[in-house]
């Protein structure tokens, strides 16, 4: 499975619960893969975050590097 968004991030933490809920999992192992998610979860809505920030910048400014001004 893909984990490159909070989507299937989610979905996968999802999946490890009901694994580890029906004994199919150690509880000590999903809990371990489930920081690791959790992680994975942060640093994908970190880099969204900066994508998002970084679009806006490039709309404010002249091309110049400059903000416009109104």
């Amino acid at each position: 499975m893909k984990l490159a968004s909070i989507d299937d991030v989610k979905a996968e933490l999802a999946r490890l619960y009901r694994s580890a809920k029906a004994g199919q999992m150690d509880v000590g192992d999903a809990s371990k893969l489930a920081n690791m998610l959790a992680l994975l979860g942060r640093l994908i809505e970190g880099a969204d975050l900066e994508r998002r920030i970084a679009a806006i910048e490039a709309a404010q400014s002249d091309g110049k590097g400059r903000p416009r001004c109104h």
